[in-house]
């Protein structure tokens, strides 16, 4: 009897232990949040109660990486469609991965032997993705690189190569597109497809301008290559104001396009951008031009037998390397330039993986997101560039992304890439405000019905927080939009713990 009641007292002991456990959490007074949270709290969510974003998904949170505190949150782990916003996560994986001294480099071969000055054999270029051969990095010279590769050829005593300008591209795998992309997007300059050789972003300028008399056809220039598509011009000058749009699609699969629309006679020349089908076709179309012009001759150009360059018997005539990797990230997220964003995921899957695809270097980035806590599976990572509507991403996650990029040791220059309010990139003319002005650093992200923006502030207290602001499916106009993603940005910029 005295062992069962012994027994039975342990039970009751133990159940009410448990239950008293249990009970803990409600029975806790819970801690009282400062009046300067409340009053944030509450004025972001009225900005955010807007009716004009009654019908869009509103994806927020707001973090102090200072005292690693969520601040303010709303939906912050549904996912929406991140835009250009998805950049921060290829930017900041390339810096971890590939480090700040990284430089792509392009090598030139041949397989012939110099002989009173003609070059008898093959100039062989073979690439690696470097996006530098650009006019953005030689101040407006897009041919500036290949001018020095004819200088160096000259040096060698070489004015004619008697075969061809050759150019491997098989570091990277094609075609070059983002998974998703739409169709209609494709000749638009800001879909150009990446390469392991690339010429110019891999565009080029259409300079229209008017014709003589009316109905006459418009004058079309093509830069930097003049010669290298063939237009199809039925862009007609039109004698009044207004008329319709050029509009430029591409007829076939080859380097040939219809420019179709109209120019009123008096209008000033306006300039569109396509993308060219074939990267590497255009860069040897530029070198050769180059050394012709510089004096040195070559029969034609045209495309070396993958992979076989980069080794005996074949001479290295020399080595470019283009800028380190922060020159790169600049205008990958200030400009939000797509292709440098799709030129990266490729040179981590060709340095990190030994194969230069977008599926291998997904997988980089997927190992880097799961050792910054952000977990495969709780986004999809499309492409790059964030111009695929495939991509998703949540709140959750590109707070979690700028917290972690805070701690590591470069962080300063991914800081620095991000465009900065009311100074440059994306952010030039938005929050001109003393508190947010040369404060905020974040990159911005938009298509149709999207609109987001992630990145830091700093508090009036000097805090540094962490945020990301997403409008998916909204039906109010971009301005519209933006000037309440500002709004929110200005109230943490405002926003002071104490009343000094």
């Amino acid at each position: 009897m005295r062992l069962r009641n012994c027994l039975l007292a342990i039970l009751i002991l133990f159940f009410t232990e448990n239950l008293r456990i249990h009970r803990c959490p409600a029975q806790t007074p819970t801690t009282s949040i400062p009046p300067a949270i409340l009053k944030l709290r509450s004025d972001l969510e009225a900005n955010f109660s807007d009716p004009r974003l009654a019908q869009a998904q509103i994806c927020v949170k707001v973090m102090s990486l200072d005292r690693q505190e969520v601040l303010y949150e709303k939906n912050a782990r549904q996912l929406f469609t991140p835009a250009s916003t998805n950049k921060l996560i290829t930017a900041a994986v390339a810096l971890v991965r590939m480090g700040p001294d990284y430089k792509f480099e392009t090598r030139a071969f041949t397989d012939g032997q110099i002989h009173d000055g003609v070059l008898e054999g093959n100039l062989i270029i073979v690439g690696s993705g470097d996006p530098s051969c650009s006019p953005r990095f030689h101040d407006g010279d897009a041919f500036a690189v290949f001018k020095n590769w004819a200088a160096a050829l000259k040096e060698k005593g070489i004015r004619t190569i008697s075969g061809m300008i050759l150019g491997d591209d098989s570091a990277f795998n094609a075609p070059g597109l983002g998974f998703g992309w739409e169709w209609n997007d494709l000749p638009r300059s800001y879909a150009a497809r990446a390469c392991a050789l690339q010429f110019n972003d891999n565009v080029i300028s259409l300079r229209i301008a008017p014709g003589p008399d009316r109905a006459s056809p418009a004058i079309i220039r093509a830069l930097p290559l003049e010669d290298y598509l063939a237009i199809n011009n039925r862009i007609m000058t039109e004698s009044g104001p207004g008329g319709a749009e050029p509009q430029i699609e591409y007829l076939d699969s080859d380097e040939s396009i219809r420019a179709t629309g109209s120019i009123p006679i008096k209008s000033e020349p306006m300039v569109q951008s396509v993308a060219v089908q074939h990267p590497t076709r255009f860069f040897l179309a530029a070198v050769e031009s180059a050394l012709s012009k510089e004096g040195i001759h070559a029969n034609k150009s045209g495309l070396a037998i993958p992979g076989n360059y980069s080794a005996p018997p074949y001479s290295l005539l020399w080595s470019t390397y283009s800028p380190p990797l922060p020159d790169i990230l600049k205008p990958l997220l200030k400009k939000s330039q797509n292709l440098y964003a799709e030129t990266l995921v490729r040179a981590l899957g060709l340095t990190q993986k030994g194969e230069g695809s977008f599926a291998k270097g997904r997988e980089v980035v997927e190992e880097a997101l799961a050792e910054m806590e952000i977990p495969t599976g709780s986004y999809v990572y499309a492409d790059g560039s964030g111009l695929s509507r495939q991509n998703l991403e949540s709140a959750d996650s590109l707070v979690q992304l700028l917290r972690s990029m805070r701690q590591q040791k470069n962080f300063e220059i991914f800081y620095d890439s991000l465009p900065i309010a009311g100074t440059d990139g994306t952010l030039s003319d938005r929050m001109k405000k003393s508190r947010t002005k040369n404060n905020v650093h974040a990159k911005t992200g938009s298509m149709a019905n999207v609109s987001t923006i992630s990145g830091y502030v700093k508090t009036a207290d000097g805090e540094m927080l962490a945020f990301s602001i997403s409008v998916n499916n909204s039906m109010a106009a971009k301005d519209i939009v933006e000037t309440l993603q500002d709004k929110a940005i200005e109230k943490l910029a405002e926003f002071a713990r104490s009343p000094n």
